[in-house]
């Protein structure tokens, strides 16, 4: 045995044994990931993100063959981040919309703003069905405004929705928060009413209505998240 690989046992022990006490809790706490193969966390998280990173690279292929389009080079500062988040990515789901990316990106050089990166890292699954169901929505009734809802629905639907366990209002807000979802404020104007007068406050009348709109960003977001056009 040379010296290298020596030092290399030592280390391996040394870790084994650190972690010997957290063993349990790192098997609850991330299941399949901590049974893969190896003794040590160190090996059993490699050959675990190996395994993702080498679904993401298939999902790659797959979209981008059955585009049918020309393959281009791709920045290495969206490659690099975008291969960083889905080798820890234990959703399928997820993380073949990280693949979109970089399948997009392949394709029609420009498509995915750099920022597309990070709105993604951002989102739970369920933020991102919500994003596809509003994107699908607006499409086939050619609108924008959109609710947590999605369809509208009665409150007594609502409520009945919320005993059963839905609670779209969180993933909503998320979308609000990465700037998909816009609030979109209009004055009613036949109900504006303003007046002033010397010595006294400027008084403002009307019907203010406020509501939410799928921002410009979230169509592109959207569609670079999914396979792109066939060619």
């Amino acid at each position: 045995m040379s010296d290298a690989e020596g030092l290399g046992l030592v280390i391996k022990t040394t870790i084994e044994q650190a972690l010997l006490p957290f063993q349990k809790l790192l098997d609850q706490l991330l299941g399949p990931a901590a049974k893969v193969v190896g003794q040590s966390f160190g090996e059993q998280l490699q050959v675990w993100q190996f395994k993702r990173r080498l679904r993401f690279v298939r999902e790659m292929k797959r979209l981008v063959d059955e585009s049918g389009m020309k393959i281009n080079p791709v920045a290495t500062r969206l490659f690099f981040p975008v291969l960083e988040a889905a080798s820890i990515e234990d959703d399928d789901d997820m993380q073949t919309r990280w693949a979109a990316l970089i399948a997009n990106e392949a394709t029609t050089v420009g498509s995915v703003h750099p920022s597309f990166i990070e709105i993604l890292r951002q989102m739970a699954p369920d933020d991102a069905h919500m994003i596809d169901r509003l994107y699908d929505h607006c499409l086939s009734r050619l609108t924008r405004k959109v609710t947590p809802w999605v369809d509208s629905v009665s409150l007594a639907e609502q409520e009945r929705r919320i005993q059963m366990g839905e609670n779209p209002y969180i993933p909503f807000n998320n979308l609000v928060r990465l700037g998909l979802i816009e609030t979109v404020y209009t004055i009613d104007k036949r109900s504006v009413k303003i007046t002033s007068s010397r010595g006294r406050k400027t008084k403002f009348e009307g019907k203010l209505d406020q509501h939410y709109e799928l921002g410009d960003l979230a169509y592109l977001f959207v569609q670079a998240c999914r396979a792109p056009k066939k060619k």
